[in-house]
């Protein structure tokens, strides 16, 4: 009996915390909980074959199109905001375009962003905007 009441407190103070993190925090104190000491944000990376940016308040993140390396990645914003661009460079011939990689992009993309492309010599150059609106 012991046990379930531990496992039960365990799970209703992590609830409480994940709750404090991603709703009070952003509106009180202008950052989730973690990101209170980073600096340089918001910041833009890869992770595998998808573009991250992290802000105060939330993650925007899409994927790249297939086959493809990420170079000249720009980023600005704020606290729930990013713009930004990275160029997606095909190396040989297995290449897509502007369109075909708009068109992947149906459902991946999260509520309040926007990713268009277009084409540039050797891939795509990818604009990006977020507005997480928290």
């Amino acid at each position: 009996m012991r046990a379930i009441i531990a496992v039960v407190a365990a799970a209703l103070i992590a609830g409480a915390l994940w709750f404090a993190d991603s709703f009070l925090a952003p509106r009180f104190v202008n950052s989730r909980i973690e990101r209170l000491g980073e600096k340089n944000l918001p910041k833009i990376f890869v992770r595998g074959s998808t573009i991250y940016c992290r802000m105060k308040a939330d993650d925007f993140r899409f994927p790249l199109p297939p086959r493809s390396r990420a170079t000249n990645m720009v980023v600005s914003g704020g606290f729930d905001t990013v713009d930004g661009s990275v160029e997606a460079r095909f190396d040989g011939t297995n290449t897509i375009t502007a369109g075909e990689y708009q068109e992947s992009l149906a459902g991946k993309v999260q509520v309040g962003g926007q990713v268009t492309a277009q084409t540039v010599q050797g891939g795509l150059l990818i604009k990006f905007h977020y507005f997480g609106d928290r």
